[in-house]
């Protein structure tokens, strides 16, 4: 009987390279199968390059769901099992939401059907042993990149001062690479460490060094946030840190390690250690100064743009001394650029 189908493909960056299988590929076997079937097609869904540990942050499953929820086809196939999710709870609940608009669903390469008890065995077999090797793989990496850590090896990608080099890869799926100091950005870390030092804060940092032409690793403008991570980096006096984010499903400021590991790198160091304390000592000392918590509300945040940069307005805040000694808050719009990134990028407020 000729059913109305849709297809969902999916494939991260990791498995098209070492397994070879695009989305494209996928497609291609599952529109022969509905023509030999005689099935009409009426869409494809497709996440390229995420990740099949949950369905969070997948706009094409998500998008098929809502449409089963409305009837719009009859069936649902997949190229394989763990192509819906690695994980065996995700895969039952979508099934089940499935079973309840009497959609079907079928596996190209996997011979079980959802409607039978038998094929709801193999579902859950299938399932779990999807969800285990997903996890057996995470371990794996885990347990490597912890061990690369240790021997003082980079783990993470670019980083401005140095460059990543290849080593002797041949044979490798893994890229081995050694970080080499880039003589010209090592300059501007070591401009950006000199200032604050010198007991600049981070608006005249990024102002300094983007009017004396410094320019990012991808060739843009600093801000605020890039350089205080970089003051915060390690990296910069030779040490590798790992683990600082356990869980990167977490927004960042909520997923901090206190305890990350430490190890000697193998790669030279751009700023020495008693500028790294100093700088560290002025970080630690101001931070305790800007833990205010405010509780206005700006409605218009977002929806105000620059009038000289068309960049979107954010909150700023100056602080003003009273005849009476107290300190008053004055609480106002200002533009993004000219905020994060400086007079050299947007004058506006200045």
């Amino acid at each position: 009987m000729s059913k109305k189908v849709a297809i969902y493909c999916r494939v991260s960056t990791t498995e098209q390279a070492e397994e070879g299988y695009s989305i494209d590929e996928q497609n291609i076997k599952i529109r022969e199968y509905c023509e030999r079937e005689g099935h009409e097609i009426y869409n494809l869904y497709e996440d390229r390059g995420i990740s099949g540990k949950n369905i969070t942050n997948r706009p094409g499953i998500k998008q098929l769901l809502q449409d089963a929820t409305e009837n719009k086809f009859d069936l649902v196939i997949v190229w394989k099992l763990n192509r819906i999710s690695r994980k065996l709870l995700d895969i039952l609940n979508i099934v089940e939401l499935l079973n309840k608009h009497n959609i079907a669903f079928r596996s190209l390469t996997e011979n079980f059907e959802t409607e039978t008890p038998s094929g709801k065995l193999q579902l859950n077999i299938m399932g779990a042993i999807g969800e285990f090797e997903r996890e057996t793989i995470a371990e794996n990496v885990k347990m490597g990149l912890l061990a690369r850590a240790k021997e003082g090896r980079w783990n993470g990608g670019v980083v401005l001062g140095y460059d990543l080099v290849e080593l002797n890869n041949e044979g490798k799926k893994r890229k081995n690479t050694v970080l080499k100091i880039n003589e010209k950005e090592a300059n501007t870390v070591r401009r950006i460490f000199e200032l604050y030092s010198q007991g600049h804060g981070y608006k005249a940092v990024v102002n300094r060094i983007n009017k004396e032409g410094h320019k990012t690793k991808r060739n843009g403008e600093f801000a605020v946030s890039t350089v205080k991570e970089i003051l915060q980096n390690p990296v910069y006096i030779g040490k590798i840190r790992y683990n600082v984010r356990q869980d990167w499903s977490k927004k960042r400021r909520n997923n901090i390690n206190a305890n990350p590991i430490l190890s000697d790198g193998i790669h030279e160091p751009i700023i020495d250690v008693e500028t790294w304390n100093k700088v560290q000592v002025i970080l630690k000392e101001r931070s305790k100064k800007h833990n205010k918590i405010y509780d206005s509300e700006f409605p218009l945040t977002g929806i105000l743009r620059c009038p000289v940069c068309g960049a979107g307005m954010t909150i700023s805040r100056s602080t003003a001394k009273r005849k009476d000694g107290t300190r008053r808050i004055n609480e106002y719009y200002s533009c993004g650029n000219w905020k994060n990134k400086g007079t050299a990028v947007c004058n506006s407020n200045s």
